[in-house]
């Protein structure tokens, strides 16, 4: 699973980035009334900085908290693009960190929700005991992430 992790700086403000250093979705927000699949094919390519580009169309909705909205891309609806990931071009470029590759074969089904997060944070190099970490726990973005991995685990994306 690709994961970009949040740079520690918004880069509008330049004050800490809400859930920095945490793992995130790609994603934003719809300024001009755009189908979900326009919006997230522009944020993953600026957030990957031009490395990832989904090809699928429209992605799976995985949840949606109040007006958030949660979608993932299997294999085979995204390529990596072979640009190699560098400095940002512009502020929507500075928003993630890096991305990281994280093992789903290192979850199991017996995890309670916290081991996942637990893991999740362990692989993605994050520390839920920052400012970060604590925005991150209360996020809309942590259930979704375990939502995303028991679906993977329970065989049903």
């Amino acid at each position: 699973m690709r994961v970009p992790v949040k740079a520690a700086l918004n880069p509008y403000n330049h004050r800490p980035a809400y859930c920095a250093g945490m793992p995130q979705f790609f994603g934003g927000t719809d300024d001009n009334d755009q189908p979900p699949a326009v919006v997230m094919e522009a944020e993953l390519t600026q957030e990957s900085r031009r490395t990832l580009e989904l090809t699928s169309g429209s992605p799976h909705s995985l949840i949606h908290s109040g007006a958030m909205f949660f979608y993932y891309a299997l294999e085979g609806q995204w390529v990596v693009t072979g640009t190699p990931w560098g400095p940002a071009a512009n502020p929507s470029e500075q928003e993630m960190d890096r991305l990281v590759t994280v093992d789903l074969t290192r979850f199991n089904t017996g995890m309670d929700d916290q081991a996942i997060i637990d893991e999740l944070v362990r692989q993605t190099g994050s520390n839920l005991q920052t400012n970060g970490g604590a925005d991150f726990n209360q996020s809309a973005t942590r259930p979704a992430f375990i939502a995303l991995i028991r679906g993977y685990l329970a065989g049903t994306l």
